[in-house]
């Protein structure tokens, strides 16, 4: 047996631990010390890549999904009618206690309320604009609209027997027709086909969504208005939006409510009412998708030759310490740690400034968007932990696994060469 060192003294855990902390916390200037430095770098610039990406491309989902579910809900029950455009008048269907009794009892529906549509030109002093005027009720969820507001106040509702006279107008719509908070507009429309009325509505506030297709095609009034100029019973309505405690029970409520309902009503999620911005949001995953695996194979590819350098570099190392008798496996241990502290110190660094990134966005927003092209004025931030945790966490198992190759040369050192060219 060599001299020096014990085969059980060179097989625990604490002479490679404590190997590759000598060499790791070395703080002589060396080689060794820049290429452990690039290996951080490398590790911290693809961790926080990724999660920067994912926290952007979050909150610009979350933020944007947001806005369509504020202002349709996340399912609608209506009368079946399959070849309606999806921006049009809704064809009247009977409410009645029971289908109210319904919705109610389905799981996870936070809260509801009937609705109808109706196409009509809006005319000022000074010019006219034509939009779908969507009628709410009074359980219309005004706080949840309230995000939209710019100017004004919401509708307030009358009593049952009358309407009120309130309209809520988009701020582009509002710009187009020349009009304020407080002015008297005319609304016009026709009637069963050939009859042409108008009534007089006040704007009591302005809204925006940032969404241009429905600022610019939707003002909101009140449903005993609509019930008014369509001639419909109290009890008729176009349909009605429904809340849900989270997005993703949508499709589920739905599903069990068109099991339920009368014939000829069909409850369907807004993702499918309205495909074009949530397939537009969903091709945002890829981007996600292929940032991850860039960042990863960046950060696989240089702590690989880093560490392929640093077992070159201690190639006389591993030779002393075979001829002393440590073990293949001792000798593994100590570039296992080694790898272990490089990746461990990249991987939190990375963190660190990818947190403090995002969090600096949230407090001043410095990221801009154009809004009319991508509905939101700043760039939305949303931070979930357990996805901070999986990108820290597989980006250290994936590091670890990336040692196999160099360990594959630290196998293959023989002593005996090793130190006589050294």
């Amino acid at each position: 047996m060599p001299l020096g060192l014990s085969p059980l003294f060179c097989s625990s855990m604490q002479v490679p631990l404590f190997i590759a902390r000598r060499i790791a916390f070395n703080k002589a200037p060396s080689f060794s010390r820049f290429i452990i430095r690039l290996a951080m770098g490398a590790t911290a610039l693809s961790v926080a890549a990724m999660v920067v990406t994912l926290g952007l491309v979050e909150g610009f989902q979350h933020t944007v999904s947001g806005k369509v579910y504020s202002f349709w809900g996340h399912v609608r029950v209506q009368a079946l009618a399959p070849l309606r455009s999806m921006v049009a008048e809704e064809e009247p269907m009977e409410r009645s206690p029971e289908m109210d009794q319904l919705i109610a009892q389905t799981a996870d529906v936070q809260h509801w309320h009937a609705f109808a549509a109706k196409s009509v030109v809006v005319k000022s002093k000074s010019d006219f604009e034509g939009l779908l005027l969507k009628g709410v009720s009074r359980s219309f969820s005004q706080s949840g609209f309230e995000r939209f507001m710019v100017a004004g106040r919401s509708l307030q509702f009358a009593d049952d027997s009358l309407y009120s006279q309130d309209l809520l107008l988009s701020q582009p719509a509002a710009s187009q027709l020349q009009v304020q908070v407080g002015d008297t507009v005319q609304m016009i429309f026709i009637r069963q086909g050939e009859n042409i009325r108008s009534r007089n509505l006040v704007v009591c506030g302005l809204y925006k969504t940032g969404i241009d297709e429905y600022d610019r095609q939707f003002a909101l009034a009140d449903l005993a208005f609509l019930q008014r100029i369509n001639q419909w019973s109290n009890n008729e309505i176009g349909g009605y939006e429904i809340w849900m405690q989270q997005p993703r029970q949508a499709d589920t409520a739905a599903a069990t409510l068109s099991a339920l309902l009368p014939q000829g009503v069909v409850a369907e999620p807004i993702k499918k009412l309205y495909p074009n911005i949530f397939d537009w949001l969903s091709i945002q995953n890829q981007t996600k998708l292929i940032v991850i695996c860039v960042m990863i194979a960046v950060a696989v590819i240089n702590l690989i030759t880093c560490l392929l350098i640093l077992v070159m570099e201690r190639a006389r190392m591993v030779g002393v310490l075979q001829s002393l008798g440590m073990s293949q496996a001792g000798i593994q241990q100590i570039f296992w740690y080694y790898a272990a502290y490089i990746a461990g110190c990249g991987i939190a660094i990375g963190l660190a400034l990818s947190l403090g990134l995002l969090g600096l966005q949230q407090a001043t927003g410095f990221i801009t968007m154009d809004e009319a092209t991508y509905y939101v004025r700043q760039m939305p931030v949303r931070i979930i932990g357990w996805q901070v945790l999986a990108v820290a966490a597989g980006s250290f198992v994936v590091c670890l696994l990336a040692l196999r190759l160099p360990l594959y040369f630290v196998n293959r050192i023989q002593p005996v060469k090793v130190l006589r060219f050294s």
